[in-house]
């Protein structure tokens, strides 16, 4: 049937699922009219109606987990505000442990809990026996108890989501495909969404969301987004009624076994994280599908319902009603895609939300529409940032094989450092087949193959996964000792590096950075680039080549993301051209304070302090291999970092190796370095900085320069937060037990005895052999007098006494680093 559409919409939303209606519903409770959703076939059809409906108050991260607490709290409240009940119900949830390790992670949620405000504790398995007691305990060593989590039913959440948006004149439409979205040119690569096709027509509107979830990823491609999610296969299944089944069950979760329970209207409901996941979808969805599902193929999940009729004996004498296999939305690393899409304004995304739809779905729908109307992000979503997504990683070749790997770990233990291992070796370095030989452990960031450390002869270069110390430990610390007391090399090749060139570069880098950057050729400058709003929006370096010539160095994690930030920002009177040389180069850098000594002996550069200053660069040879280098190091060491051209690499790197090797000489990996760094309170945006902080926040208030003669962006913000001293602050942390490891989100505490309360947070840690205990950054609330009262760290329970500092433990003058 056909419908009447209207001529004009202030946002279309494409998506009748949980996101596309929370998404509504939240505009619409905003305030906001003229807002029109548009559903293919009928509200939840495609992937919500099938849900399991488990609603976790607790997830990974700090954005997920208020998501999440947002969303249950919400739920009570639906039903009195719409009269659309929700099936709503908190029983609380059971997570049990099978081995010290899995305790260990539970324990670390515990812990995590506390920086939420949420009740998380440890249950004895005689306890968790009382509340599940048709539990086999075999193996069981312990659990966690969230007496906040439950469930509820999918349909009915999103009916009751969808009926509270048309209360407030949201119009609904079902039985309508969106064939295209509509935009037109602003200027040089930036566009602007102006409406969507329809086959019932047209439909001109200021914003388009795309929550079209397993369809997200195709309706991106028809405007060149890249959308990394894919469609793979979940199954679960329902029993017959069982007798007596208590109605407040708590939900059990088995991680070791890959399996979740719930109870459902008198029966069991068990699903599966299983180990044989397939995506679905390989050749486009069919265009009919609507309350589909899919072929239930038994040795899918044998192996998982096999441990799931273990854990629950019951299961093997009950009937099973409901062999269920459905398709849900995975993306490639595990994260949300939210945000807005890069170089289209008005067009937004919300999907790929790997099966925490349900309990997640509220707060990013309200996420994403507070977005939408403040114009900026309404909380830290750094991950979540369409932006991350590189071109290679929205394939299908890309996707079938790396999503599959994502749904199996969503039970799988979350190791600490833990890396992928579908899909590698894609990106390599021009120095990867000899650091290989030499021992390398490579770890993955967006396709790079990078060093994680170095394993001596005779030894596999293989990590063994522990929350304690893992089988590399030794070998990193001895990689930190060689690069705080001799030398050592690491491959920095993958690092983001990108040409800002023309002849505004200049006033373009200056009106887009904090610091200074009319500096002579030959320099280098550390710098911000903010927002509007005062917020980080990244830190760089950059060297200066000629007048019209400069190179910005990042992180490889945000090379693109800087890229695209860095082109929405050039004028269309600018001459500003941007070129990503990432690849052009590779990049050693040398570290420690026999660098200088190792160089000198290869090079016709003068290297003596005098001649090669802190923050500058020379161009000239080392061996017969033409290089530049620049005087910098993230380790807080003296230390150069070497650029050459891919073709005398290898050279290069075996001529360091053979002079370096008779005088100490370690080759480093990423552990090692990610120590240095944490001791010597150096940041690492996304993890210790955002775009929510302002510099004064993380200690980087020198790098803004108000007196440079042009305007930076976000200076009156800087200022203005500045004087409103809003918190939180980042400190320098080290723990008095040499026993414990930080990692992050670990809390931080104040006070002694059961007088504790949480002041913040970790933000990265590592062990540092120069402390000989774990080092970290964090977040306080306030700022604090760090030099009284009594701190501690909680790690597994346990409150570890911890020195506080606002300067960095290591070598806060810089004297080393400037020698």
């Amino acid at each position: 049937m056909a419908h009447t559409l209207p001529q004009h919409a202030r946002v279309v939303i494409i998506g009748g699922g949980i996101h596309g209606c929370s998404v509504a519903y939240h505009l619409a409770q905003e305030g906001w009219k003229d807002i029109v959703l548009l559903e293919r076939k009928q509200l939840t059809s495609g992937t919500t109606w099938h849900a399991a409906g488990l609603v976790g108050r607790l997830q990974g991260g700090h954005s997920t987990t208020a998501f999440a607490q947002y969303g249950s709290d919400l739920f009570g409240q639906l039903e009195k505000e719409t009269g659309q009940a929700t099936g709503y119900k908190c029983p609380g949830s059971i997570s049990i442990a099978t081995n010290i390790e899995r305790m260990a992670e539970l324990q670390r949620q515990a812990d995590f809990a506390l920086l939420h405000d949420e009740e998380a504790s440890f249950m004895h398995v005689d306890e968790i026996m009382q509340a599940w007691p048709m539990m086999n305990p075999e193996n069981v060593v312990g659990g966690i108890h969230v007496p906040g989590n439950g469930y509820i039913n999918p349909i009915d959440l999103t009916m009751a989501m969808a009926k509270g948006a048309r209360q407030k004149g949201v119009k609904i439409i079902e039985n309508i495909c969106v064939e295209q979205v509509l935009v037109e040119p602003m200027q040089a690569e930036q566009k602007k969404v102006t409406g969507v096709v329809t086959n019932q027509g047209t439909i001109k509107a200021d914003f388009v969301v795309n929550c079209a979830g397993m369809w997200a990823r195709e309706l991106g491609r028809q405007n060149n987004i890249d959308i990394g999610l894919h469609a793979c296969e979940h199954y679960y299944l329902v029993t017959d009624v069982i007798p007596d089944l208590p109605a407040n069950l708590p939900v059990l979760r088995s991680y070791d076994d890959c399996t979740y329970f719930k109870e459902d209207a008198g029966k069991l409901l068990f699903g599966f994280a299983h180990n044989k996941v397939k995506p679905w979808g390989m050749q486009g969805i069919p265009k009919e599908f609507c309350f589909d599902s899919l072929e239930f193929v038994d040795d899918d999940v044998m192996d998982v319902l096999e441990m799931a009729m273990n854990r629950v004996p019951l299961l093997q004498t009950t009937g099973i009603r409901t062999f269920f296999n459905g398709p849900e939305s995975y993306s490639y690393d595990g994260r949300f895609t939210l945000g807005p899409a890069p170089q289209i304004e008005g067009y937004f995304i919300l999907a790929g939300v790997n099966s925490t739809g349900i309990q997640s779905g509220a707060g990013a729908g309200r996420a994403l529409a507070q977005w939408i109307i403040k114009g900026h992000a309404p909380m830290d979503l750094n991950d979540m940032d369409p932006a991350r997504i590189e071109s290679f990683q929205a394939r299908d070749l890309y996707l079938q094989k790396r999503t599959p790997e994502t749904q199996t770990r969503t039970y799988a233990m979350h190791w600490p450092n833990d890396q992928r291992d579908s899909v590698r070796n894609l990106r390599k370095t021009p120095f990867h087949h000899t650091l290989k030989q030499h021992g390398a452990c490579f770890g993955e960031v967006m396709g790079w193959e990078r060093p994680l450390w170095f394993a001596p002869k005779g030894v596999e270069a293989k990590t063994q996964y522990s929350f304690g110390r893992q089988n590399w430990f030794d070998y990193s610390q001895a990689e930190q000792h060689a690069a705080r007391n001799g030398v050592a090399l690491i491959d920095y090749s993958m690092l983001g590096k990108l040409m800002i060139e023309g002849k505004d570069a200049q006033d373009f880098l200056q009106r887009v950075c904090t610091n200074d950057l009319a500096i002579e050729p030959g320099k280098l400058a550390y710098t911000l680039m903010l927002n509007e709003r005062g917020g980080i929006e990244s830190d760089a370096t950059v060297a200066r080549f000629a007048h019209d010539s400069f190179m910005m160095m990042s992180s490889m994690a945000r090379t693109q993301r800087d890229r695209l930030h860095l082109q929405a920002q050039v004028q269309a009177n600018e001459d500003v051209r941007l070129r990503d040389v990432t690849s052009a180069y590779g990049v050693l850098s040398i570290v420690g304070p026999h660098s200088r000594e190792l160089l000198a002996k290869l090079t016709d550069m003068d290297v003596s302090n005098e001649a090669f200053g802190f923050n500058t660069w020379q161009s000239g040879y080392i061996g017969h291999a033409p290089v530049w280098a620049q005087r910098l190091s993230f380790t807080g060491e003296l230390g150069f970092e070497i650029f050459v051209t891919p073709d005398f690499a290898d050279y290069l790197l075996q001529l360091l190796l053979e002079e370096g090797l008779p005088m100490g000489l370690k080759l480093m990996g990423g552990e090692a370095l990610n120590a240095l760094r944490i001791e010597k309170g150096y940041l690492h945006w996304g993890h210790d900085v955002s775009y929510t902080e302002a510099p004064h926040q993380v200690g980087l208030g020198f790098l803004c320069k108000a007196n440079k003669g042009i305007q930076y962006i976000g200076q009156v913000a800087v200022q203005q937060r500045k004087d409103q001293a809003l918190g939180p602050y980042l400190c320098h942390i080290k723990l008095g037990d040499a026993g414990p490891l930080l990692y992050h989100n670990e809390p931080i505490l104040l006070g002694d005895g059961k007088s504790k309360k949480t002041i913040g947070y970790v933000t990265s840690g590592a062990y540092s052999c120069t402390a000989t205990a774990a080092v970290g950054l964090g977040f306080l609330d306030e700022r604090l007098d760090v030099t009284q009262g009594q701190f501690s760290v909680l790690v597994e329970g346990i409150a570890y006494p911890a020195a506080l500092s606002w300067k960095p433990f290591y070598d806060p003058t810089n004297t080393r680093l400037k020698s």
